[in-house]
């Protein structure tokens, strides 16, 4: 009895020392660890240009006693081969994923966001929505599974909205949202999903106070709920067998050209958490913007964080459009002459009872014709010219690997049309609202938007890779 307390301290001192030996065999590189003996590939480069492959930059690199052998500059673990695609983008709306507008664009990527939380309180409170029927997904899952088709989906939490932060690391909350995550919303969609953001738009959706450090989180909640939920859905990836297929991405990052959002601590702490996982294959980005030169600051600041790709799901100048809708600004005489309107009438009052016949006594207008309404954008100093164009030359100066463009506008609401509010409702391929329906009873396109995004398409196909 007397050696038992010995041999006991013996043998924990003797799996101390193994455990400490058997680290000190191990490699680590690009936040993956590789066991003594353990050979895997590496690339020179996170990324390669359209057309181009990652196998060139390829080598095999082992794992001796704690030395991993060959090139050090072979020092990535993913290599993504840019693909530059343009998809369409539904906004928490996956039923407008209608096959025929789809087979307009010619696009072959598709994305969306899945608002949690308020499906979760849907089945919490038992009752239903028909905002948030998940019957919908099977649009979106069709639109995925379709010859050629690809799929982004963002994961929104949107607390702000509620009232709520977000849940303490552990706490019973975090692990039913955890579940109902991985058993409403993964169990049904991941399979059919190419890349998997874990947040929509990080900085809109929390409270500004959750964006500072707090002592019941151990650091800034915003920062430590993205970070455990996107362990979460790694860790979940790998148990179904879906993590070589599906990768994974953290944002969106919203606003990332001005100056505010740049020197927020929570904003650097998930762009450098984000460089350094080893399971983050990426970032998401929204960029919407005033003018094009907001889009490449954005994309500049971002890249002083992260080599890995960067995708950008919406993109606007909505906000320039907000400040031409609160100019007070007229039709002015030459489009008025041309459509028999009133040159003296305010832009907000045409949208509000003209074009979407909102305003009082005006319920039997709107909406216009295509030709109207292109003529409206075309002799506004303030539309940008050919605005998705210039955004795809700027995404692809930054390596961006892809982009997402709104597919179909609905008639907006009277308080939507409010000019203190943004104009969500002017950024889109197609116009639902605005303009009369084509002879085959369908959308018909925005100004330009549809022309500019088809030749991208075009350009996109004509790329050889080698």
């Amino acid at each position: 009895m007397f050696f038992k307390p010995f041999l006991t301290a013996a043998l924990a001192v003797l799996l101390a020392a193994a455990s400490a030996s058997a680290q000190d065999t191990q490699c680590g590189l690009d936040g993956i660890a590789l066991q003594n003996g353990e050979a895997r590939t590496f690339y020179s480069a996170r990324s390669v240009e359209p057309g181009q492959s990652c196998d060139a930059l390829a080598t095999t690199r082992r794992c001796d006693g704690g030395v991993l052998e060959g090139d050090a500059g072979q020092r990535y673990h993913r290599c993504t081969e840019l693909e530059g695609f343009l998809g369409v983008n539904t906004n928490r709306r996956p039923e407008h994923l209608d096959p025929a507008l789809l087979e307009r664009t010619g696009a072959d990527w598709v994305r969306t966001n899945v608002d949690i939380l308020a499906y979760l309180e849907q089945e919490e409170t038992g009752k239903t929505d028909v905002k948030w029927d998940f019957a919908d997904w099977d649009i979106y899952i069709a639109a995925t599974d379709r010859e050629g088709g690809k799929a982004i989906l963002n994961l929104m939490w949107n607390f702000l909205d509620r009232d709520q932060h977000p849940p303490k690391p552990g706490s019973e909350r975090e692990q039913k949202l955890f579940e109902y995550l991985d058993t409403r919303i993964l169990d049904k969609l991941a399979a059919h999903v190419d890349i998997l953001t874990t947040g929509n738009e990080i900085f809109v959706n929390t409270k500004k106070e959750d964006w500072e450090y707090q002592d019941a989180y151990g650091g800034i909640p915003a920062v430590v709920f993205y970070t455990r939920v996107t362990e979460h859905v790694n860790a979940y990836l790998i148990d179904r067998g879906l993590r070589e297929r599906v990768d994974l991405y953290i944002g969106a990052f919203t606003r990332l050209h001005t100056e505010k959002m740049q020197a927020q601590p929570a904003v650097q702490a998930l762009l450098a958490y984000a460089e350094t996982a080893g399971y983050v294959d990426g970032l998401d980005l929204h960029t919407h913007v005033v003018n094009v030169r907001q889009i490449d600051k954005a994309l500049s600041f971002a890249r002083t964080f992260t080599t890995k790709p960067i995708i950008v799901t919406e993109f606007t100048f909505v906000w320039g459009m907000k400040k031409a809708i609160e100019s007070d600004e007229t039709l002015g005489p030459e489009f008025a002459g041309r459509w028999d309107r009133d040159p003296d009438q305010q832009i907000e009052d045409y949208m509000a009872c003209e074009v979407f016949g909102r305003a009082k006594g005006c319920k039997k207008n709107g909406p216009v014709s295509k030709a109207e309404w292109d003529d409206f954008f075309a002799t506004r100093d303030w539309f940008i010219d050919h605005f998705i164009l210039q955004a795809d030359a700027i995404f692809r100066q930054h390596g961006v690997r892809g982009a997402t463009f709104g597919l179909v506008q609905d008639r907006p609401r009277k308080s939507q049309l409010n000019p203190e509010r943004p104009p969500w409702y002017l950024g889109f391929l197609f116009s639902g609202g605005s303009i009369e329906p084509g002879p085959d009873g369908m959308p018909q396109p925005n100004y330009q938007y549809l022309d500019d995004f088809r030749t991208i398409q075009q350009q996109n196909a004509s790329i050889v890779r080698h």
